[in-house]
């Protein structure tokens, strides 16, 4: 069985967190990935979906902090709340999020097959969401200098303790009966890479245009399941530095298509639980000495009282170790 995983491993390009997440899955679940990657390895690398979340998967149990930047007057809300607004893909500042990965895809499939019959079915699973899809953005580096753009502090939180806190709310404990307003919950990578991108986008354009041909239905359903995942994890590569890491909150909707638990000011959002024992400590960086009467002292002064306020009392605010 060892000479098989290792094949696995190498052929899909399996980072460390994806082997140690297949690991520390269940016997069964592990055999049943082995048995597919045995049958078909190229279809299992681009469009079987337990194998695409080894490959891109952030492993929760591996890290200890993970950061997300916003501003200090919002944070005032939330810890009010107790709750985080997470958006929907669909109305994300991004003008290309959801965007990106079709519009690389359609090129694609110019110089495959360019017939109207293959462009309307592509336009249709283009169109198609399979879930009301949410994304909570994170990042391992406690000195992103892009991301301060978002805001002058990070909360840092646990990653594990993230995961499990949105998937008691979200995830059916009898997985197998997820209904409308269950999530299935995804800790996944950005992936910036052009050509990693072009590779999965055009195998798995293949695999499809193929199970057209063939009549597989199972095999298009699949493939266009993969180009759906792409969409929330491939990104343009000038946003690399970003290294956006993303709980994507894939939500069963109703017969509207819809999951959100609110709406705020007209867009769909999550309330994910934002809880003193999630939130270890909030940094506060130079964008703060940017506000007018303001400076990093006077912000760290603001977050720590409101911290104290709300409950957080166990949740430290210090300075970014950055001079500017």
């Amino acid at each position: 069985m060892q000479y098989d995983i290792d094949q696995m491993f190498k052929y899909c390009e399996i980072p460390e967190d994806g082997k140690q997440y297949f690991f520390e899955d269940s016997n069964e679940n592990r055999e049943i990935m082995l048995a597919a990657f045995n049958h078909n390895s190229f279809m299992s690398k681009y469009i079987y979906m337990p194998i695409l979340a080894l490959r891109f998967v952030f492993n929760t149990e591996k890290y200890e902090k993970i950061y997300h930047y916003l501003n200090h007057e919002s944070l005032v809300s939330i810890l009010k709340d107790k709750c985080f607004y997470v958006g929907n893909q669909q109305e994300m500042n991004d003008s290309l999020e959801g965007k990106y990965s079709w519009n690389l895809a359609s090129n694609l499939l110019n110089d495959k097959d360019d017939s109207p019959q293959i462009r309307t079915l592509f336009e249709e699973i283009k169109n198609r969401r399979p879930f009301d899809s949410y994304i909570w953005s994170f990042t391992l580096d406690e000195n992103n200098m892009a991301l301060q753009n978002y805001g002058d502090i990070a909360v840092v939180m646990n990653p594990q303790k993230t995961f499990e806190s949105l998937a008691d709310k979200y995830t059916n404990p009898e997985f197998e009966n997820m209904n409308t307003g269950n999530a299935f919950i995804l800790p996944l990578r950005v992936n910036y890479d052009r050509q990693t991108q072009l590779e999965y986008l055009s195998n798995t354009l293949d695999i499809w245009l193929e199970s057209i041909r063939l009549g597989a239905y199972g095999d298009y359903q699949d493939a266009s399941l993969a180009m759906y995942l792409y969409s929330l994890i491939f990104k343009h590569p000038k946003y690399h530095q970003e290294e956006e890491i993303r709980y994507i909150i894939n939500k069963i909707p109703d017969a509207k298509g819809n999951g959100y638990d609110i709406k705020v000011n007209g867009k769909k959002k999550l309330e994910a639980p934002f809880l003193p024992f999630l939130c270890n400590e909030v940094i506060v960086n130079h964008r703060a000495d940017r506000i007018e009467n303001e400076n990093i002292n006077t912000i760290q002064a603001k977050v720590d009282n409101a911290l104290n306020k709300f409950g957080f009392t166990n949740t430290i605010v210090k300075k970014t170790d950055l001079e500017y």
